[in-house]
């Protein structure tokens, strides 16, 4: 957790879902979790999304728990804390330039165009597959757990 400090660092849906979600097998990510959300609320980092986050984070919520939807409106909104980015015409044209580059779905290459687009630093996710090319560098929770 340490380089993250003073950096800018994009957080991926799964960040947040194991935060709002975490079951017994997401125990320790839920610990890294909760840091990186304590050291985006001292602004020891940067912390940012996209908009994208909360529409992917509420499928689930309005499948299987609506009180979720709320709590999770509430979480992935902008604020000193987290800046959460739209998905605009630069975002876009990143993401396609992304997956002519690479095999990549949209949804990803709109995270990791978001990230690129406003100088982040790291990219933490839990998806293993996802692909950030050199930009910026992604860490996943399991990454963050190792002191």
């Amino acid at each position: 957790m340490q380089r993250l400090i003073g950096k800018k660092v994009y957080f991926d849906v799964n960040v947040f879902i194991y935060a709002l979600e975490p079951n017994e097998t997401m125990q320790a990510c839920f610990a890294a979790v909760s840091r990186l959300f304590a050291m985006a609320q001292t602004m020891t980092i940067h912390a940012m999304t996209s908009e994208l986050t909360l529409a992917e984070a509420l499928v689930g919520a309005y499948k299987n728990n609506q009180p979720l939807v709320k709590l999770y409106e509430a979480l992935i909104s902008n604020r000193a804390e987290l800046a959460v980015y739209p998905v605009d015409r630069n975002i876009l044209t990143t993401a396609a330039l992304l997956r002519s580059q690479q095999k990549i779905a949209l949804a990803d290459a709109i995270h990791v165009a978001t990230a690129l687009n406003h100088q982040a630093n790291f990219l933490i996710t839990q998806d293993k597959r996802l692909l950030t090319g050199d930009s910026v560098q992604k860490l996943t929770l399991d990454d963050l757990l190792i002191p």
